[in-house]
C-alpha cells in the first residue's frame, strides 16, 4: 500500500474488527497486528515482535506514521 490514505482506512478497519471481536486478532498479518495493538496501545498484544521499539522497527515508517494518525484522529466505536 503505496498511499498513505489507504494504509489508515486499511489499519482503521483492523482496529474496529479486533475492537468488535478480539479473537479475530490472530486472523491478522504481522504487520496489521502490530500496527493494531500501537493504535489500541496494547503492548501486551506485539510481545511476540520484542519491544514496542522492534515491533515499530518492523512495521515500517508508512505503517508506523498511518497507525499514529488513525490513533490521534480516532476511529469509529472509539472509548
Amino acid at each position: 500500500m503505496s498511499d498513505c490514505g489507504d494504509a489508515e482506512d486499511h489499519i482503521r478497519a483492523k482496529v474496529r474488527m479486533v475492537e468488535a471481536d478480539e479473537s479475530l486478532f490472530g486472523v491478522l498479518s504481522s504487520g496489521e497486528r502490530i500496527a493494531v495493538a500501537l493504535v489500541l496501545d496494547r503492548p501486551d498484544l506485539v510481545k511476540w515482535w520484542g519491544t514496542m521499539l522492534e515491533a515499530v522497527d518492523r512495521l515500517g515508517p508508512e505503517w508506523t506514521q498511518a497507525a499514529l494518525r488513525v490513533q490521534r484522529d480516532g476511529w469509529e466505536g472509539q472509548p
